[in-house]
């Protein structure tokens, strides 16, 4: 685990000038604000107006912890664009289009993600950067227990990831149809 964070640690700061950090108020992203302390990198969180009161409420806890302001962007025309697509297309359209012209309009040429995702972005515009890549969601919160970081509440009720209420609803672990899933893995012959 120490090598793996050491690494992140070093990609982060490898892109520490002309840089940005794309924070969502999920575990991941958190982690990348661990990543920046002590290092001068703009923190851009798209505020979509589907938030639970929970991320804001992080967010306002993350500025006071990591001691930043963090640069608010939204965009009304494109997040109605957005909550019309599925989850993946929904973050690659707020990033794209909301967050490339602001990357571009200052002169930031690295955009550091939480998770390796979509390829979508053109290369040619924004270095994209994913210092947590080789991490799993046991590492992630491995971190987040031995350094004491505070993480979003949403957690403690049962999301397994947060971000727009959309998306987030329907990933809670409640949510999950359990006869669904049992007769999906007998069918398989794991039951």
């Amino acid at each position: 685990m120490k090598e793996k964070w050491e690494g992140a640690l070093k990609i982060v700061r490898e892109h520490s000038t002309d840089s940005a950090i794309f924070f969502t108020c999920d575990k991941e992203s958190t982690l990348l604000l661990e990543l920046r302390m002590g290092l001068d990198i703009p923190v851009l969180f798209v505020d979509t107006g589907l938030y639970q009161d929970e991320i804001y409420q992080y967010l306002k806890t993350a500025e006071e912890h990591w001691k930043f302001k963090t640069v608010i962007l939204k965009n009304e025309k494109v997040i109605g664009e957005s909550s019309a697509s599925g989850k993946e297309d929904c973050y690659v359209l707020l990033r794209d289009k909301i967050i490339l012209p602001y990357l571009l309009e200052k002169g930031i040429k690295t955009l550091i993600e939480p998770l390796k995702g979509d390829e979508r972005l053109k290369k040619d515009r924004v270095i994209r950067v994913f210092p947590l890549s080789g991490f799993s969601d046991l590492d992630v919160w491995r971190v987040i227990k031995d350094r004491g970081i505070p993480y979003c509440e949403l957690y403690n009720k049962g999301f397994r990831d947060v971000g727009c209420e959309p998306c987030s609803a329907s990933e809670k672990q409640e949510d999950v149809d359990r006869e669904e899933v049992q007769r999906r893995l007998k069918a398989l012959g794991y039951l």
